[in-house]
C-alpha cells in the first residue's frame, strides 16, 4: 500500500502481541510497545492511526494512558480501542470514562476486532474530514476579512490621494499607505522635481529602482524583495512575505493598483500645473496688449486735449480781436462773445469725458493685475 495504515499495538504480554499481529500484519503496518509509557514515547514519533491497548499492565494502566493520550491536543481525538481480558460491566464502563471507543474482549475474535478497526478509521477520516473542512471554511472566512480590510484601506488611500495638491504629498501617502500593509518600502516619484522617500538618492535601492523604470515589466520580484513601477512612480518592497502565498499574491495585486492610483493623481497634477501655468501666461500677455494699447490711447487723448485747448484759445484771441475791429453794437459783442463762451464750455466738457474714459482705462489694467495675483494665489 502507498499510505498503509498504522496500528500501535500495546501489550506487557508478548504472546497477546503476537496473536493481534497474525491477525492485523496482512492489513496493516504495526508498531508495538510493551507498557504504558513506551507506548506514551512512542506516540509522538510514529503518529499511528489507531492503538490497541490493554487495561492491565505494570506501572501504568491502559485507562491511564487513555487518559493521557486524551489530554493532549495532537492524540485527542486518536482511536483507542481496548483490549482486555476483563469483560465486566464495571471495566467496560471505566474504559469508556477514560476515553476509549470501543472495548474487546480477550480472547479475542478476529472478525470483531477487524470489524471494530475499520468503524473506528472510518469514523477518524470522518472526523478528520470535517475537522479539514471547519478549518478550510475558518480560512476562507478569514481571508475574506483580511481581505475586505486591505480593500478599506485601499478606499481610504483614494480618497487621501484626490484631496492632496502637491507632488509630496502623493508620495508620503502611498509611504503610509504601504507602511499600513506592515510593509519596509522605498519610493521615487518621477515629476517636475524628483522626489525620495525612505532612500537617498545615491543609494543603491534608487539606482536598482532607476534601471527598473526603463524596463517593460510593470512589477519584478527576487525573494523578499519587489519592485512596482508605473508610469510617475516606482517603489521597491523590502520583505514581501513570500512564506505566505495567499497575501504574497493579494499584496502584489495591490501594489500595482496602489501605483496606478497614485501616477494617475501625479499626472492630474501635472496636467492642472501646465494649465495654470499656461494661464498665467496668458493673463501676463493680455496685460502686456492692454499697457500699451491704454499707453498709445492715453496719448492720442493727451494730444487730442491739446489740439483742442490751442484751437479754443485761438478762436478766442481771433474773435475778440475781430469784434473791435467789426464796430458792432455792444448787444452784437455780447451775443457772440456769448456763443463763444458756449462752445469753449462744449469744449471743456468733451475734455473732461476723455479724462474719464483714460481713469477707465486703468481701471481695466488694474482689474488685469488683480486677476493674476488671484492666479498666482491658487492651489494645483
Amino acid at each position: 500500500m502507498n499510505n498503509p495504515i498504522t496500528i500501535m499495538i500495546v501489550d506487557d504480554v508478548a504472546e497477546n502481541r503476537l496473536i493481534l499481529q497474525m491477525i492485523l500484519e496482512v492489513d496493516y503496518s504495526l508498531i508495538e510497545a510493551d507498557s504504558g509509557k513506551s507506548c506514551l514515547a512512542l506516540v509522538s514519533e510514529e503518529k499511528p492511526d489507531l492503538i490497541l491497548l490493554d487495561v492491565n499492565m505494570p506501572e501504568m494502566s491502559g485507562y491511564e494512558v487513555c487518559k493521557e493520550l486524551r489530554s493532549q491536543p495532537e492524540t485527542r481525538f486518536l482511536p483507542v480501542i481496548f483490549v482486555s481480558a476483563l469483560d465486566g460491566p464495571k471495566e467496560r464502563l471505566a474504559g469508556f470514562e477514560a476515553g476509549g471507543d470501543e472495548y474487546v474482549t480477550k480472547p479475542v475474535d478476529r472478525n470483531e476486532l477487524l470489524e471494530k478497526i475499520k468503524y473506528r478509521l472510518a469514523q477518524k477520516y470522518l472526523v478528520a474530514n470535517a475537522q479539514k473542512e471547519a478549518m478550510d471554511a475558518m480560512n476562507v472566512a478569514m481571508e475574506a476579512m483580511t481581505s475586505s480590510s486591505e480593500l478599506g484601506r485601499i478606499i481610504q488611500f483614494v480618497k487621501i490621494l484626490n484631496d492632496v495638491d502637491e507632488e509630496i504629498s502623493v508620495a508620503q501617502a502611498i509611504n503610509q499607505m504601504i507602511q499600513e500593509f506592515g510593509l519596509s518600502v522605498c519610493v521615487i516619484l518621477t515629476g517636475e522635481n524628483v522626489i525620495h522617500i525612505n532612500c537617498e538618492p545615491n543609494s543603491f535601492e534608487v539606482k536598482l529602482m532607476q534601471h527598473f523604470q526603463s524596463q517593460p515589466e510593470r512589477i519584478f520580484s527576487a525573494g523578499v524583495r519587489t519592485i512596482v513601477r508605473s508610469e510617475t512612480i516606482v517603489f521597491l518592497i523590502k520583505n514581501m512575505p513570500i512564506e505566505n502565498e495567499n497575501l504574497y499574491g493579494r499584496l502584489k495585486d495591490h501594489l500595482v493598483v496602489l501605483a496606478d492610483m497614485a501616477s494617475n493623481r501625479l499626472l492630474t497634477l501635472q496636467f492642472q500645473s501646465t494649465i495654470d501655468s499656461q494661464r498665467k501666461l496668458l493673463i501676463n500677455d493680455i496685460i502686456d496688449l492692454a499697457k500699451r494699447q491704454i499707453s498709445l490711447t492715453s496719448e492720442k487723448i493727451i494730444n487730442h486735449e491739446k489740439t483742442v485747448q490751442n484751437t479754443m484759445q485761438n478762436m478766442v484771441s481771433e474773435l475778440e480781436e475781430m469784434l473791435f475791429g467789426l464796430g458792432l453794437e455792444e448787444d452784437q459783442e455780447k451775443a457772440l462773445l456769448k456763443l463763444a463762451d458756449n462752445a469753449t464750455y462744449q469744449l471743456e466738457q468733451s475734455n473732461r469725458s476723455t479724462a474719464e474714459l483714460d481713469a477707465e482705462l486703468g481701471v481695466i489694467l488694474e482689474s488685469l493685475y488683480e486677476l493674476l495675483g488671484k492666479e498666482a494665489g491658487v492651489k494645483v
